[in-house]
C-alpha cells in the first residue's frame, strides 16, 4: 500500500512539475523598453514637432502618462494632440484606462523663440499579455530650428 502511495504522489508531482514547466515555456519573453516602443521625431513645421510611437504586438501605451518639455525656457511646448484613445477597465487600476496599441502621432506644438532645442519625451506602457508595466520612458530629441535661423 506504501509503494502504491508513493508511487501515486510521485506522478502527482511530476504532473504538477509538467505543467508547471509547460506554463513558465508558454509565458513570452518581456521586450526591453526601446524595443516594445519605438518613438522616432520630426519637425512637421516652424512650431509642431511629431512624434510617432510604434507598438510592439501585446503592448500598450498609457494616454494620459505623456508628457513633454524642452530644456530651453525661450522655447515652451504650448499644446499636445493625441488622436482618440482606446479605453477598457483596467481591473488592477480599479478604473478605465485610455490607451493606444500598434501605432500613435503625438503632435506637441512649439511656442517662442526659433531655436534649436531638446525636446524631453516621456510615455509609460505596459505589456498587455502579462500584466507588466513599465517604468515610465524619456527619450530626448535634438529638434533644430527652422530654416537654420536662430532667435
Amino acid at each position: 500500500m506504501k509503494t502504491q502511495r508513493r508511487a501515486f504522489l510521485h506522478s502527482v508531482a511530476a504532473a504538477c512539475l509538467a505543467a508547471f514547466c509547460v506554463s513558465v515555456q508558454a509565458e513570452p519573453d518581456l521586450l526591453q523598453p526601446d524595443e516594445a516602443f519605438r518613438v522616432s521625431a520630426r519637425r512637421v513645421d516652424a512650431r509642431v514637432v511629431e512624434l510617432e510611437y510604434i507598438i510592439a504586438p501585446g503592448y500598450h501605451l498609457y494616454r494620459d502618462r505623456f508628457s513633454f518639455k524642452t530644456d530651453n525656457p525661450a522655447v515652451t511646448v504650448s499644446g499636445v494632440e493625441l488622436p482618440p484613445p482606446l479605453e477598457k477597465f483596467d481591473k488592477a487600476m480599479g478604473q478605465n484606462m485610455r490607451y493606444y496599441t500598434e501605432r500613435v502621432a503625438v503632435r506637441v506644438r512649439l511656442a517662442g523663440a526659433n531655436q534649436t532645442v531638446k525636446l524631453v519625451a516621456t510615455a509609460q506602457g505596459c505589456a498587455a499579455i502579462v500584466g507588466v508595466c513599465y517604468a515610465p520612458i524619456t527619450k530626448a530629441f535634438s529638434v533644430p530650428a527652422m530654416g537654420g535661423k536662430q532667435g
